[in-house]
């Protein structure tokens, strides 16, 4: 009885040992200076946690950090025979939580019909300036770019023009300066989903029919929907800050062109990344 009374007691006295070490190990490690340093910003304040809302374009709104977007899908000039392959993506960094700055890309590329080749090439750079809310975000921002058109039509393909008329393959090519003005915003509407809808206004002096001041001024609509991925799975959180799968539909307007109003759609699926 003795014995037993002797080693309770021999290991309530270890337990006590134990949980006292374990305390002053928690002491220390609270007054390290080096691990509060890790966990405070450059300015000595508390880490903010990352804000993350979709854009048009599968572009992100980042209260910091770099955003990246890539999409493809189908595009077509409404009045031609066929749709064109169409690629786009940007590269952004926030320098504060309501300014950002990066570049993109616009490629169409096909065949509108089967006598004839098109590639459109449209590379800027942006300035976006944000509003931002909980679970909303707006921007506005200037775009500076240049537009490249090359255009290849062989006559000799279309079984509708005489021999006569047949001239053989034509190739035009078009490169010139690009000035927009862009807006829009997104709006997370539950944890899962947002949508996001964007408006462009791009004045151009690339046109398919000549170069002037009242050739090429486009209008584009952009509704879409974005789906977060990391609401899904959390394992994802440690390594990307945020990605979002996108879809949308793009409406374009050509106006005050010596041909008429015409109109162009388009339908592209992409991702959208923080780094």
């Amino acid at each position: 009885m003795a014995s037993r009374f002797g080693r309770s007691l021999a290991i309530l006295r270890s337990l006590a040992l134990l949980s006292s070490l374990l305390l002053a190990v928690s002491a220390v490690r609270a007054e390290d200076p080096d691990e509060a340093e890790i966990k405070l910003e450059a300015d000595g304040t508390a880490p903010r946690k990352l804000h993350a809302i979709p854009y048009p374009n599968g572009a992100l709104y980042l209260n910091r950090g770099i955003s990246g977007a890539f999409m493809g899908g189908k595009h077509r000039n409404l009045g031609e025979k066929s749709s064109l392959y169409q690629w786009q993506g940007e590269l952004g960094y926030f320098y504060k939580p309501w300014l950002s700055g990066g570049l993109g890309f616009k490629i169409t590329a096909g065949e509108p019909s089967s006598a004839e080749q098109k590639i459109f090439n449209r590379y800027f750079i942006q300035v976006r300036f944000h509003k931002t809310w909980e679970k909303m975000s707006l921007y506005v921002g200037p775009q500076l770019g240049m537009g490249n058109l090359n255009l290849l039509s062989d006559s000799s393909a279309d079984s509708t023009k005489s021999p006569l008329e047949n001239t053989g393959p034509i190739k035009i090519g078009n490169t010139k300066p690009t000035l927009g003005l862009e807006l829009g915003g997104g709006w997370m509407f539950n944890k899962y989903v947002g949508f996001t809808l964007g408006n462009h206004l791009e004045y151009s002096l690339v046109d398919e029919e000549g170069v002037g001041v009242t050739n090429a001024l486009n209008l584009h609509i952009n509704p879409g929907l974005a789906i977060d991925i990391l609401a899904f799975t959390e394992t994802l959180r440690d390594l990307i800050p945020a990605m979002f799968v996108n879809i949308e539909f793009q409406s374009g307007f050509l106006i005050f062109e010596k041909s008429g109003h015409r109109q162009d759609q388009a339908g592209v699926l992409g991702i959208g990344l923080a780094f």
